[in-house]
């Protein structure tokens, strides 16, 4: 039995990359690599020092989203073609799931490097502190996920949760 060719045209190879990431930090049923969470690991890193050393806000600032392709492209990861080749053929419950949650990090993430970039001129250390607090909060929930999905599972976000992880 053949892969049937997928929504946008393309054809899937997910049997054989399954094969070819056996032995390698890339998952075989999600075909996707945890590696990509430290593209996000570092700059919660740097926001959770903000409290402690608010100047640290100007490296936050630096951050930009990445695609998981450009991540990989740019890393020094071993098996970085590997992980790129196979994400372009993970199963697409995962990459629709991995996408949309992705997408929700990176904007809560713009969101909390604003509103600290914008509290560390007025803000003491406790009020910087709680503000970090609150940010993380969303942020690991959506890192867990994300690396829930990486590991085999599908999470998806529904209109309320997207509310909750956005609200104030």
């Amino acid at each position: 039995m053949s892969e049937s060719p997928g929504v946008d045209g393309k054809f899937r190879l997910t049997r054989t990359y399954r094969l070819l990431v056996r032995g390698t930090n890339i998952n075989a049923t999600s075909l996707l690599a945890t590696d990509y969470l430290n593209h996000f690991n570092e700059v919660v890193m740097i926001l959770e020092m903000v409290p402690d050393m608010p100047e640290i806000i100007e490296e936050a600032l630096e951050w930009k989203p990445a695609s998981y392709v450009e991540h990989f492209a740019a890393s020094v990861f071993s098996d970085k073609e590997l992980a790129i080749w196979a994400y372009k053929n993970a199963p697409k419950e995962y990459i629709d799931s991995f996408e949309e949650l992705v997408a929700a990090l990176d904007s809560l993430i713009q969101r909390a490097i604003t509103e600290l970039s914008q509290l560390v001129e007025t803000a003491g250390e406790d009020e910087l502190r709680a503000k970090v607090g609150e940010h993380m909060k969303g942020i690991r929930e959506l890192q867990e996920r994300i690396g829930g999905v990486i590991n085999g599972t599908v999470f998806r976000l529904d209109q309320k949760q997207i509310d909750l992880l956005f609200s104030p």
